[in-house]
C-alpha cells in the first residue's frame, strides 16, 4: 500500500459537500450530533482541518443553511431535485467565480477521514488524461454480500486503477474492492455528466457514477488503507458517536 502525501502539481481545488436534508434510513441525519456539533459541520470543518481551506457546502435545506452561516461555513442554496449529489454539486460549481483543475464531491455523512484519502485522490489528477478519480479500500469477507455497500471492480496496478464496473451484489472477491464515496472531476468533466441521460444501470443499480461509466467516462481510482466510516443507521451514529468520544475529537 502506497502512502501518498506529496503532489506533484499545484492543481486548484474546490470540495463541495451536497446536503440534502431528506435521509431514508436515519431523518435529518446531517444534523444529528456528533459530541456536541452537527454531522454536516464536523465534515466541513474535517476538510480544512486536513488541509484544504477551499471548501462549501451545497443544499436544499434552509435548516443546514442557516446553521451552515451561523458556524461561518461557506454554503450555498441548491433546488431541491437533482438527479444524484455530483448534478447538486455542479449546480453550486456553476456559481463559482474563480476557476478550479478539479472539483471533489464529499458526502456529508462522512466526517471521519484523513489527509491521505484526498491526497490520493488529487495525486490521481497528475495524469492529465485522468477524467474522474474516486477511492477504493479493501472489501472485508462479511461485506461481501451487504447490498449497502458498493464494491468497485479494478485491477489495481501500485495501488491505482481503472474501475471496470461497481455492484452491490455480487459471487466472489476477485478483484472488487469496498468503494469509498467520494468523486473528483475535472470541471469540463463534470460539466459534461451532468448533461449526460441517467442510464439504465444508474437507475437499476441506484449508483450514479454508472451514467459516466456507460457513456465512456473513465474512473480512475486509488486504493487506500481505511475505509472511513459513514453514517446511514442510528447503529452507525451510534458508532461514530462512540469514536468522537474515546478520542476526545
Amino acid at each position: 500500500m502506497i502512502v501518498i502525501n506529496k503532489i506533484k502539481k499545484n492543481h486548484k481545488i474546490i470540495i463541495i459537500i451536497p446536503a440534502r436534508l431528506r435521509s431514508s434510513r436515519l431523518s435529518k441525519k446531517l444534523l444529528r450530533k456528533i459530541n456536541g456539533k452537527p454531522m454536516i459541520q464536523r465534515v466541513a470543518e474535517n476538510v480544512k482541518k486536513v488541509g484544504y481551506n477551499d471548501v462549501m457546502v451545497a443544499t436544499d435545506s434552509s435548516e443546514i443553511f442557516n446553521l451552515c452561516k451561523q458556524k461561518k461555513i461557506r454554503v450555498t442554496m441548491s433546488q431541491k431535485i437533482h438527479k444524484s449529489g455530483t448534478d447538486r454539486v455542479y449546480e453550486a460549481y456553476e456559481l463559482q467565480k474563480k476557476e478550479y483543475d478539479i472539483v471533489i464531491n464529499l458526502q456529508g455523512d462522512l466526517p471521519l477521514f484523513g489527509r491521505n484519502l484526498l491526497n490520493g485522490l488529487i495525486r490521481l489528477f497528475d495524469d492529465d488524461k485522468v477524467q474522474i478519480g474516486t477511492a477504493v479500500c479493501n472489501l472485508e469477507n462479511e461485506e461481501v454480500k451487504d447490498e449497502n455497500i458498493v464494491k468497485a471492480k479494478v485491477e489495481l496496478e501500485n495501488d491505482i486503477g481503472y474501475v471496470t464496473d461497481f455492484k452491490r451484489r455480487i459471487s466472489s472477491k476477485l478483484n472488487y474492492y469496498h468503494h469509498i464515496g467520494i468523486y473528483a472531476f475535472r470541471p469540463k468533466i463534470l460539466k459534461k455528466f451532468v448533461n449526460l441521460h441517467q442510464s439504465k444501470n444508474e437507475v437499476e443499480r441506484k449508483l450514479e457514477q454508472l451514467r459516466a461509466m456507460d457513456n465512456n467516462l473513465k474512473i480512475k481510482t486509488v486504493k487506500v488503507d481505511y475505509n472511513p466510516p459513514s453514517v446511514d443507521t442510528i447503529n452507525d451514529l451510534r458508532k461514530i458517536r462512540l469514536i468522537f468520544k474515546k478520542n476526545k475529537l
